[in-house]
């Protein structure tokens, strides 16, 4: 088993079936969901669209009716697939991400439209796999955030990806520490490939996506791209651990997965203010 089994994808509609469902549904029938910064939806907007930052989205769930059908959409459609992710996980009825974003629908060509922003871990069934996946996860994502650290060295964007390359590193190492903590095995034990059902052939990041195709992905792309990227990243991350806490069946571990997702919710705030000083100035 591939560690991309454990992912279900997010269901996405692309700008033409959004344009046919929007003029023929009335406006009261759907969700329209606008994830990006404020800035950019005040630059411009599809009719009708709420606007709900997606580092704020699990704050404002009860601004939208989970029974209707809800489309999610961002710039390019990479932060919409991670809002679209929480929304399932928070048990919406009918979710899609507009694939493209709003630069799709304005007629411009989408760029290596990721597929980032699945559903966590829907074969997963003990809390030792958890933790496994979400150390192999952490893993993942720090060896990308080295990559954009290196690529944007000389922006402010590079430094904030230095940081979140010690914050994955302590991540990983509290995940290890609660594995050891609730498991019978020896702590000489492979973690986490001794977990796992079966071997681990490639590096996965948050959302289902690959470290391969985040690296085919990244040449040529600009900061605000990474910045997006890395956004979207965060949100996944943060669902993740909230649902973990959730799940957690004893005290310790709601308490360290509640603090990993707050240090989450963090890392999306701040790469959020970094995404508003970026278009500030380049727009």
């Amino acid at each position: 088993m591939g560690l991309i089994d454990y992912f279900k994808p997010v269901a996405t509609w692309n700008t033409d079936k959004v344009r046919t469902f929007l003029k023929e549904q009335s406006d009261d029938s759907y969700n329209l969901v606008d994830v990006r910064q404020p800035g950019e939806y005040e630059r411009g907007h599809l009719p009708g669209a709420v606007l709900i930052p997606v580092k704020s989205l699990d704050e404002r769930l009860f601004e939208l009716d989970p029974e209707k059908l809800t489309i999610t959409y961002c710039a390019a459609g990479v932060r919409s697939r991670a809002a679209a992710s929480v929304l399932n996980n928070a048990g919406f009825k009918e979710v899609y991400s507009m694939s493209g974003g709003i630069n799709a629908w304005d007629g411009l060509i989408a760029e290596g439209d990721l597929a980032i922003g699945t559903a966590w871990f829907t074969t997963a069934t003990k809390a030792e796999e958890y933790l496994a996946l979400a150390w192999l996860l952490e893993d993942g994502a720090r060896q990308f955030y080295a990559e954009l650290a290196r690529s944007f060295h000389e922006t402010p964007a590079g430094e904030f990806f230095k940081r979140l390359i010690a914050a994955e590193d302590a991540h990983k190492e509290t995940l290890h520490n609660l594995y050891h903590g609730l498991s019978t095995r020896s702590a000489g034990d492979d973690f986490p490939a001794a977990v796992l059902p079966g071997p681990v052939s490639e590096t996965m990041l948050e959302g289902g996506l690959s470290l391969a195709e985040a690296l085919r992905w990244l040449p040529g792309k600009t900061a605000q791209q990474a910045l997006e990227l890395a956004i979207s990243l965060e949100v996944n991350a943060y669902d993740r651990y909230q649902i973990m806490s959730r799940k957690a069946i004893d005290l310790e571990g709601q308490s360290a997965f509640g603090k990993l997702a707050l240090e989450e919710k963090a890392h999306l705030g701040l790469l959020s203010d970094e995404l508003d000083r970026w278009l500030a100035h380049h727009q």
